[in-house]
């Protein structure tokens, strides 16, 4: 009932003369068998070689990277798709509320940020972003776990919840603010880690998504992660760059996926504080402790 499987770059057909017709194209264009939404975000973010690994940023998140062989987690926590790149292969881990969780904190929390935006013509998550950098590395101490919707990798818990925890009379809102940021990466070093785990070494990280927008976020990720973030100069295109590309390919336009490189450049990098790892060390070790703490308690939520 299944299809041929073939690779990405195969030709499957050509554009018959009634689609043509629809779409104000020439009949006979090469139809290449293409790829799924992720696997075509990792070519257009450049990561068609070995060890070239992205993040993307969005309401949901994932960690990929490019590897010779599949990456094969004993704990399950990842997983791994055939790249569109023959030969290669994509390991990935992705998570549910990423962006979403900075989105629910600017609808139900951050109501001053959201009204001064408003009424400057800004985005809210500017001024958001500038609150939370009044709290420091750390967010004095409150973690927050970013699992809205349960959770997909490295959990695959429905059941998992979120939450602020350490709160005290002493946090604010900024800390509330940047503790949404830190634990959303934190939950992706997981992922991260897993990978290094396999000896796959991730020295710099390319970040798109709408997400990568903001400074202090690649900054918060570049410490927690223990990588450079690169930012590319463009951020929410490549799914359809990459498509653009396994299809030239395909065609035979383009020689090889290192094609890439003609679209791609990086135009700002973020280097790891070395005086905040002791602080993201810790909270990162907490930050997993409580979870597994809260494991067993989870499903009395979805009573």
């Amino acid at each position: 009932m299944l299809p041929e499987v073939v690779p990405s770059t195969a030709v499957v057909g050509e554009l018959t003369r009634e689609a043509a017709e629809a779409l104000g194209l020439v009949p006979g264009i090469p139809v290449v068998a293409g790829a799924g939404d992720g696997v075509a975000a990792g070519v257009g973010a450049g990561s068609v070689a070995p060890r070239r690994t992205y993040n993307y940023l969005g309401s949901s998140s994932w960690v990929a990277t490019t590897s010779t062989e599949p990456v094969y987690d004993k704990a399950r926590r990842t997983f791994t798709w055939a790249h569109a790149v023959p030969g290669l292969f994509h390991p990935c881990g992705t998570m549910q509320t990423a962006a979403a969780s900075y989105a629910w904190l600017k609808n139900e929390v951050c109501h001053e940020e959201a009204n001064r935006a408003e009424a400057a013509g800004h985005s809210p998550y500017d001024y958001m972003n500038e609150t939370a950098a009044r709290s420091p590395a750390g967010a004095n101490g409150l973690i927050y776990l970013p699992y809205l919707l349960g959770e997909r990798s490295p959990r695959w818990n429905p059941e998992a919840r979120g939450g602020f925890i350490g709160l005290t009379m002493s946090h604010g809102r900024a800390d509330l603010v940047r503790s949404v940021l830190e634990g959303v990466s934190m939950n992706l070093a997981v992922i991260i880690d897993i990978f290094r785990e396999q000896e796959n070494c991730i020295d710099d990280i390319t970040v798109i998504g709408g997400g990568a927008k903001g400074a202090l976020w690649r900054r918060i990720m570049a410490d927690i992660y223990n990588a450079t973030i690169l930012r590319p100069n463009y951020l929410e295109e490549a799914t359809s760059i990459g498509a653009a590309i396994i299809a030239g390919v395909g065609a035979g336009i383009f020689p090889d996926f290192s094609i890439v490189d003609r679209f791609f450049s990086i135009v700002d990098t973020v280097t790891p504080d070395p005086e905040t790892r002791p602080i993201y060390d810790r909270n990162r070790d907490l930050f997993e402790r409580l979870y597994q703490a809260l494991d067993p308690v989870f499903p009395y939520f979805s009573r």
